[in-house]
């Protein structure tokens, strides 16, 4: 029977439409078949006996937790996912009728099948789709309780709600200490056995039950947000079950799991080889433009961030990083591990609730009586950045510059000859906390701190870093390494010039104090500003204040310390680096003291006369033998040069802090870089054999041991036997 022309067109019509929803359902599935790979993180809690599901107890302690997931959709509505999980759960149930807690650790593998609610979007413009999804999961479990405190001493829970050492009923139980919980769950429940299951399996089954919402970000990245609330086949994760008896037995229901996490998954599909670029064909264009403008690695094409400071590490987007995401980039932040959600100031450090409470009052304040009529600036960050900064950042920051740290050492014991950098003008000691910093210059650039590095270099000045110094805060913090040279680089191949380092031509200062171990600055010299400090080859430590180019203005301040006190303050001068007395500075005769002597004041020098503390070639410890008391002169050594010294010890790394306390005691320490990196730790100086014999014993009083007696010569140390075989003896 022959189909009449409305039938035939009928069918073409029907069968066209097949064909074309057909196709276009291939090219869907083409589109969405492609395995993506998700990492995310979340919390894990726990619902069981303990706790009796929260009622009238304190709620459950939640736990971070991590997973990582392969996702593969295989039609526009279902995909299947493997996920691998880690988490911790953990319970504490405190009452009159029992008392007890755990913690166990969680890891999971499971495998799920998703149903995502396409029909409820536009498919092919929607931003986002719930699912649902149900699986199979093997888990494992490590269960511990806490039932010792740090010192070992077991918790007694006593009825009036406190925890002591002994329990309630015991004799002894009026000397019970009180004992506080440190939540360090040390005990295996299964090794325990508190209900005699013996070694039980510590793994189990599941079925996890999925619920959340995928964020199309991008068309590679989906952000996640779901809860899985998994019925596991056990009831041991609490080590609770209807094994135990009296306030350990629980019921025969199984322990439960919730997971609530946020993930992000990136599409695996490799892109078409016909295409060139993403969409917008940016990294086609990037292909033929390579500049850099801000020198920070990153494509101008590429770069979010148009002109990066030099001293910013910078994601792959060319933005400075934030790694504590407190709105404040890494390079300009003095505290790198803000809590998430603090509020900062300029320089990254929270603002404390003291701080807050003074800026209101002062805004509700209308009388003015709490005003201090100064301008006080408060830059609050809530952890949104700025993507456009200025080449020198610092510049119009108040109170934050670079430095060029030149050593640093504990307040206690100082170990480094940095008296040869007073000549320099801009030489500063600065103490942050327990450190003391030997510093030098003040730069708002990071090209300009990094160039005055170099030009010290370039004299032969060992320079330990280029670090920020936050004046606000008293904080300093050494700039990354990397960056450091990078700067180098960049100066290098600019031909950046730094600033001029040549030292002053006559600089005058004012000695106010020598001690032989370090003081207080603070308490020592109060209200003076400007003290600066370093030890000398001797060990004495040698304290400064005030840096003037003429001697009136020096004059003045050695004057101004006289009166408040400090009668033996005496001003001394330098040239190129090098101290030179006052007649060679250039003061006249009638300006000096009338009881000033030139020979008196050389014996005051730190170095010899005519010794330049900067110079480090060979020649520069040679004596003048030519007026020389030859008499004390025995097989070329001069015996008037030759010091005695107790060798305490040699560590490798920091020193333990009971000697530290005890080298402190002793003061005059001084230490000796070793070459193969140790350092060794020597007394004070002594004129003689027999004084360095009684400190030994005086020493062996603080109980140390392995003293060594040492003769010092030259800059060098012996053994006696070694120093009578360079007698020749």
């Amino acid at each position: 029977m022959g189909l009449s022309a409305k039938m035939k067109i009928t069918l073409l019509a029907l069968l066209s439409l097949f064909l074309t929803n057909n196709a276009s359902a291939e090219d869907t599935l083409a589109s969405v078949f492609r395995p993506r790979i998700g990492l995310g993180t979340g919390t894990m809690g726990y619902y069981g006996e303990i706790q009796n599901y929260q009622k009238s107890f304190t709620p459950t302690v939640n736990k971070i937790g991590g997973l990582v997931y392969v996702n593969a959709p295989f039609t526009r509505f279902f995909n299947v996912e493997m996920m691998a999980s880690y988490g911790k759960v953990a319970s504490n149930e405190r009452s009159l009728y029992r008392n007890l807690n755990f913690e166990s650790r969680i890891r999971s593998l499971s495998l799920n099948l998703y149903y995502n609610f396409w029909p409820m979007v536009n498919y092919k413009t929607g931003k986002f789709n719930p699912f649902v999804g149900v699986g199979i999961t093997s888990l494992e479990f490590l269960s511990k309780t806490d039932l010792y405190d740090r010192q070992g001493r077991m918790y007694h829970y006593w009825s009036d709600g406190s925890i002591r050492s002994l329990a309630e009923t015991d004799p002894n139980a009026s000397d019970a200490l009180y004992l506080y919980r440190d939540y360090d769950y040390e005990t295996d429940l299964r090794s325990l056995d508190a209900d005699g299951l013996g070694k039980y399996r510590e793994q189990s089954f599941g079925f996890p039950f999925t619920a959340g919402m995928e964020f199309h970000l991008s068309p590679r990245w989906d952000f996640r947000l779901a809860t899985t609330w998994t019925l596991t086949l056990t009831d041991l994760i609490d080590n609770i079950s209807p094994a135990g008896t009296g306030v350990r037995q629980g019921d025969n229901s199984k322990d439960r799991l919730l997971f609530t996490y946020v993930s992000l998954s990136y599409d695996l599909q490799l892109p078409d080889k016909d295409t060139q670029g993403d969409e917008e064909g940016i990294e086609f264009f990037a292909d033929w433009d390579t500049n850099d403008w801000d020198k920070d690695g990153v494509i101008d094409a590429l770069d979010d961030c148009p002109g990066t400071p030099l001293e910013a590490k910078v994601d792959s987007s060319g933005c400075p990083l934030d790694s504590d995401q407190d709105g404040v980039p890494d390079f300009l932040d003095d505290e790198k591990s803000t809590p998430l959600g603090n509020y900062v100031d300029e320089f990254g450090v929270t603002i404390t609730e003291e701080q807050f409470q003074r800026h209101l009052e002062l805004y509700y304040d209308s009388t003015g009586y709490l005003q201090e009529f100064t301008e006080i600036r408060t830059v609050v960050n809530s952890g949104k950045a700025d993507k456009h900064y200025r080449k020198d950042p610092l510049a119009d920051v108040t109170g934050k510059n670079y430095v060029i740290v030149m050593g640093a050492e504990s307040k206690d014991i100082t170990a480094n000859d940095l008296h040869k950098f007073l000549g320099f003008a801009d030489f500063q000691t600065v103490v942050k906390n327990d450190t003391v910093y030997y510093i030098m210059g003040e730069y708002n650039s990071i090209q300009d701190a990094v160039a005055a590095k170099t030009e010290l270099e370039k004299l032969g000045i060992e320079v330990e870093n280029v670090a920020t110094n936050n004046t606000v805060h008293n904080i300093i913090n050494p700039v990354d390494s990397s960056i450091i040279s990078k700067v180098e680089n960049i100066n290098k191949e600019e031909g950046y010039e730094g600033p001029d380092l040549a030292l002053e031509e006559t600089t005058y200062m004012v000695q106010i104090g020598a001690f032989s171990k370090p003081v207080d600055v603070d308490k020592v010299f109060p209200n003076t500003d400007n003290v600066y400090f370093a030890a000398g080859k001797d060990g004495i430590t040698r304290y400064y204040t005030g840096k003037y180019d003429n001697w009136d203005d020096a004059k003045k301040m050695q004057d101004e310390m006289h009166a408040r006190g400090y009668p033996k303050a005496f001003v001394v001068a330098y040239e190129k680096g090098e101290r030179i007395t006052l007649k060679e500075a250039g003061v006249k005769t009638e300006q000096l003291p009338s009881n000033y002597d030139e020979t008196k004041e050389i014996e005051t020098f730190v170095d010899p006369k005519g010794e330049n503390p900067l110079d480090n070639t060979d020649g520069s410890n040679e004596t003048d033998t030519t007026s020389t008391n030859t008499s004390n002169i025995i097989n070329g050594i001069n015996m008037d040069n030759v010091r005695y010294r107790v060798k305490l010890g040699t560590y490798e790394g920091e020193i333990p802090i009971e000697v530290f306390n005890i080298y402190s005691s002793i003061g005059g320490i001084k230490t000796v870089k070793n070459f193969d990196g140790s350092t060794s730790y020597y007394s004070r100086q002594f004129n003689t054999e027999e004084e360095r014999d009684a400190a030994i014993k005086e020493y062996e009083s603080y109980e140390l041991v392995g003293l060594l007696p040492t003769t010092e010569y030259d800059g060098e140390f012996y053994t006696p036997e070694e120093f009578k075989q360079l007698l020749g003896q």
